[in-house]
C-alpha cells in the first residue's frame, strides 16, 4: 500500500489539473468571438438604506435618496450589446422606479450584473477573474467530486487585495464549461456577493444568463444594502426607436419574473403617496387660479442647490444637451509641491443637426491657489465627419504663466547698474497668456490624421508699469500657422505625432516671429493581469534664431489644472520648475512607467487590500545649458485617493523631493 501510494496522488493531482486547464481553455475551444451580439435583457433592483446622516448628500447619484423613503425599486428592460472585451453596454427601453425625480443608481451598482468570467478581469477594468489562466498565480484552488458531470472548484485569493474576489464554481468535468458561480469580494466602497448562472454550451454560454447581486455599501456611518437581479436572453424585442419610457404598465407585460411581497409593498407605498401629493397639487393649483401664484419653497431651492453641488447635471432646453460636472469634485481637485492646488470644473452643451452634424461647446474653468489664476479653456466644436473624425473647432483659452530670462536680460543690458534683487522686487519676467486658435480636423487615412489652422497669442506683462519704465514693449503678440500629423502606421505600434508652427510678423499686430517643430511618439504595452507598461518620448527645437523669448512647446509645457492620474502621470514632469520649459531651443525628454494592481505595498498587512494600482516612474529630460535631469517615482491608487512620491536627480546627483496626490472618492460613480 505504501509503495503504490504516490502514484495514487499523483493520479487526483493530475486529474485536478486537468480540470483547471479544461476551465481556463473553454472559451478558446467550445466558444467563437460574440463581439457586436445583442440580447434583450431585464433588470430589477431594491435599495435599502438601513442608515443614514447629512453626508450621504455627499455622495454623487445617491442625493435623491439622501432623504425621504428607505425603500426604492427599479426596473427596466432594453438590450445589451457586447461590444469589445470586457465591455457590455445596456440600453434602457423601459423604465420604471421609484426613486426621486426618475433617478438611476450609479453603473457601480449595476456593472455588477454583467460579469465576463472567462477574460481577465470579471469587469470592465477591475477584478481579476480566477477563471483566466494568467491570472492563477493569485488564486489557490480546491476540487471536490459533486456528482455525475460536474465538479466543485473552490477559488480564494493568496493575498487580500480589492482586485481578487473568492468563491466556488461548479465545472462540467467533460468540457471545463462553468455552469454556476458565486464570489465575494469587496472595491470602490462597495461589499458584494455575486451568483451567476452561465448560458447553455453554445456561443452564450460564456455570458450570463441569469445574475444575482448583493452589494453592500458604508461609507461614514450610511449604510445602503441592495438586491440586484437581471436575466438576458428575454424572449420579447422591442423597437430600435423605444428609448427609456417611462411605464409600469408596459413592464408588467415584460418582466420575465414576478415581483415578491416586499417589492410589490415598496409600489403600493409609493402610488399611494404619489395619489396624496397629485391631491394635493391640484388643491394647490384651485388656489393659485383665484389667489396668486405659490413660491417655490426654501426646501425646494436648497435640494436645487445641493444637488448641482454633488451630481452632473443634465438638462434639454431649445433642442440642446447642458451638463455641468459636480461643482464639489474631488476627483478636479489636486496638489503637488510646485503647483499647489488646483480645481477645476467642466461645462458641456451639444445641439445635434443629424447624427452625423452636430456643434459641442466644453469650457473648463479652474483655478491655481499657488500663483492666484484663473484658468479657461473653451472649445467649440462643429463636427461634420464622425467617422473620420471631422471637425472644425475654435479653442478660446488662457495659458500658464510663461516667463523667459531673455527679457530680463534683455533690460539688464540696457541697464547694467541695476542688480538682481531689484529685478526680482520688480518681476518682469512673467508674462499671462491669452490666445485663439482656428483648427480642422480629419483622418485621411486610418493611419493618417491631419490637424491644420491658425493660432493667435497675446502674452502682456504681469507688471505693465516696470516694463513702460523700462521702455520695453508690454504685450507680445504671435500670429502662426500650424500644422499636426497624428500616425498610426503599425496597427500596434507608437502613436507618432508631428507638430509644427511658424510665426509671422506683422498680421494682426504679431511682433514676434518663430519656427518650432515637434515630435512625439507613445505607447502601450498592455500585459495580462491588468499590468501595463507606458513609453513616451519626444524632441523639439526653435530653428528661427531672431528671438528667443517665449519659446512655447506645444508637448513640453507645465500644467497648473488636473486632468487626471493618467493623464498627466505618465508623461509629465513632476518636480521640474516651471521656468525651465521655455529657456531651451531644444529639448530632448523621455517617460516610462509600469502599472500592476499587485506589487509592493499589496503584501503589506492591514492597507494593502486596499491598493488598487501601483506605478513605478521614470523620466529624463535634456535642454540647452543644462546637465541631465532625471526624475523617479512610486504611486498608489486607492478607492480614496492616488499617492505618489517623486525624487529628481540633476546630473546623477540627488535634487529635489515632492509628493503628489489626488482624490479618487467616488471617481467611477
Amino acid at each position: 500500500m505504501l509503495l503504490f501510494m504516490p502514484t495514487f496522488c499523483f493520479s487526483i493531482e493530475r486529474e485536478d489539473s486537468t480540470i483547471l486547464e479544461k476551465m481556463w481553455s473553454y472559451k478558446r475551444n467550445y466558444t467563437s468571438n460574440n463581439i457586436g451580439s445583442t440580447t434583450n435583457t431585464y433588470m430589477r433592483y431594491t435599495l435599502n438604506t438601513e442608515r443614514r446622516n447629512f453626508t450621504m448628500f455627499l455622495v454623487p447619484t445617491l442625493y435623491a435618496v439622501a432623504k425621504g423613503d428607505r425603500k426604492y425599486i427599479s426596473e427596466s428592460y432594453g438590450k445589451t450589446e457586447i461590444e469589445k472585451t470586457h465591455k457590455f453596454r445596456t440600453r434602457s427601453q423601459v423604465i420604471s422606479n421609484t426613486i426621486p425625480h426618475d433617478r438611476q443608481v450609479s453603473e457601480a451598482f449595476t456593472d455588477y450584473l454583467t460579469p465576463n468570467i472567462y477574460d481577465q478581469t470579471l469587469y470592465e477594468d477591475r477584478l481579476l477573474s480566477p477563471f483566466y489562466r494568467n491570472n492563477r498565480f493569485y488564486y489557490r484552488y480546491t476540487i471536490e467530486n459533486v456528482n455525475g458531470n460536474l465538479v466543485h472548484v473552490s477559488f480564494r485569493p493568496k493575498l487580500k487585495n480589492t482586485q481578487l474576489v473568492k468563491g466556488y464554481a461548479l465545472v462540467n468535468k467533460n468540457t471545463g464549461r462553468v455552469v454556476y458561480t458565486m464570489y465575494d469580494g469587496e472595491f470602490d466602497m462597495l461589499k458584494f456577493h455575486i451568483d451567476v448562472v452561465l448560458g447553455s454550451e453554445d456561443t452564450s454560454s460564456i455570458l450570463p444568463q441569469r445574475c444575482a447581486s448583493d452589494l453592500y455599501f458604508s461609507f461614514m456611518g450610511n449604510r445602503i444594502s441592495s438586491h440586484f437581479l437581471a436575466t438576458y436572453n428575454a424572449p420579447t424585442s422591442l423597437p430600435d426607436s423605444l428609448n427609456e419610457l417611462e411605464s409600469r404598465e408596459m413592464m408588467e407585460t415584460l418582466r420575465t419574473f414576478q415581483l415578491n411581497e416586499e417589492e410589490k409593498g415598496i409600489y403600493h407605498k409609493y402610488d399611494v403617496e404619489r395619489e396624496l401629493e397629485e391631491a394635493r397639487r391640484n388643491k394647490e393649483k384651485i388656489l393659485e387660479d383665484t389667489l396668486k401664484p405659490k413660491k417655490r419653497t426654501v426646501g425646494d431651492v436648497l435640494w436645487d442647490i445641493g444637488d448641482r453641488l454633488v451630481t452632473s447635471s443634465h438638462t434639454d432646453a431649445m433642442g440642446a444637451d447642458f451638463s455641468l460636472s459636480p461643482i464639489l469634485n474631488p476627483q478636479y481637485i489636486s496638489y503637488s509641491r510646485n503647483r499647489g492646488f488646483s480645481y477645476k470644473i467642466q461645462l458641456g452643451v451639444r445641439y445635434s443637426w443629424n447624427k452625423k452634424r452636430y456643434l459641442t461647446i466644453n469650457p473648463q474653468i479652474g483655478y491655481n491657489f499657488k500663483i492666484k489664476q484663473f484658468f479657461h479653456y473653451t472649445p467649440i466644436r462643429m463636427t461634420y465627419n464622425p467617422k473620420r473624425n471631422g471637425y472644425a473647432e475654435l479653442i478660446i483659452a488662457n495659458d500658464n504663466r510663461i516667463s523667459h530670462y531673455s527679457i530680463r536680460q534683455a533690460i539688464k543690458n540696457m541697464h547694467p547698474e541695476m542688480e538682481d534683487k531689484e529685478f526680482d522686487r520688480v518681476n518682469v519676467n512673467y508674462f499671462t497668456d491669452n490666445y485663439i486658435k482656428a483648427l480642422n480636423n480629419v483622418v485621411a487615412y486610418d493611419w493618417l490624421e491631419i490637424k491644420a489652422g491658425l493660432v493667435y497669442h497675446i502674452r502682456k506683462a504681469d507688471n505693465v508699469q516696470a516694463m513702460r519704465d523700462f521702455d520695453m514693449p508690454t504685450s507680445y503678440r504671435s500670429f502662426a500657422p500650424t500644422f499636426t500629423l497624428h500616425l498610426t502606421p503599425w496597427q500596434r505600434g507608437p502613436y507618432l505625432t508631428v507638430n509644427y508652427e511658424r510665426s509671422i510678423k506683422g498680421i494682426l499686430g504679431s511682433n514676434l516671429e518663430y519656427e518650432r517643430y515637434e515630435f512625439d511618439a507613445s505607447h502601450k504595452f498592455k500585459l495580462d493581469c491588468l499590468r501595463q507598461i507606458n513609453l513616451k518620448a519626444g524632441f523639439g527645437l526653435y530653428t528661427n534664431k531672431e528671438t528667443s523669448y517665449f519659446l512655447d512647446y506645444a508637448n513640453f509645457r507645465d500644467q497648473n489644472l488636473p486632468g487626471g492620474w493618467e493623464d498627466e502621470w505618465s508623461g509629465n514632469f513632476q518636480l521640474l520648475n516651471s521656468e525651465w520649459y521655455n529657456t531651451s531651443r531644444y529639448y530632448l525628454r523621455g517617460h516610462a512607467s509600469y502599472e500592476s494592481p499587485l506589487l509592493v505595498c499589496s503584501f503589506l498587512p492591514l492597507v494593502g487590500k486596499y491598493i488598487e494600482r501601483e506605478t513605478i516612474y521614470f523620466s529624463l529630460l535634456s535642454i540647452q545649458h543644462t546637465r541631465p535631469y532625471a526624475e523617479i517615482g512610486y504611486g498608489v491608487t486607492t478607492r480614496f485617493v492616488s499617492i505618489g512620491a517623486f525624487g529628481s536627480f540633476l546630473n546623477a546627483k540627488p535634487k529635489e523631493f515632492g509628493l503628489k496626490f489626488t482624490f479618487e472618492l467616488f471617481r467611477k460613480w
